[in-house]
């Protein structure tokens, strides 16, 4: 099974404020750690959304949107794509991805676990 595993961005992450050399460590840990298992299938982080755009479309138009996108309550920061046996695994997975940010003196952070749907064969 593959999931998706997001991380929110906070205050500092829209500021552009690079994370803490101690959090820097404890990723490039989790993630050698689990590239070695086989089970990360890929991951980075993002820019903040100032550095984005963001497209609608509504009634066959389309609209481009320069960021920051200041009513957004949630903006993605980083992700993980994982392959895990169950959701089971991949829960464990993602609790480790948090105490990762714990030891790293991360104490709030929001995380999301998803099911990739779709085909397998294009990975």
């Amino acid at each position: 099974m593959r999931f998706m595993l997001t991380v929110m961005g906070d205050a500092d992450y829209e500021a552009g404020k690079p994370p803490s050399a101690e959090m820097f460590a404890a990723m490039d840990r989790f993630l050698t750690e689990q590239t070695a298992a086989g089970v990360l299938k890929g991951a980075g982080g993002l820019a903040p959304s100032s550095t984005g755009m963001k497209f609608k479309a509504r009634d066959g138009h389309i609209a481009c949107i320069d960021g920051p996108f200041t009513e957004s309550k949630e903006i993605i920061g980083g992700y993980a794509f994982l392959e895990a046996p169950s959701k089971a695994e991949a829960v464990r997975l993602a609790t480790e991805f948090i105490e990762a940010h714990f030891r790293a003196g991360v104490m709030n952070v929001d995380v999301q676990l998803r099911e990739v749907a779709g085909r397998p064969d294009l990975d």
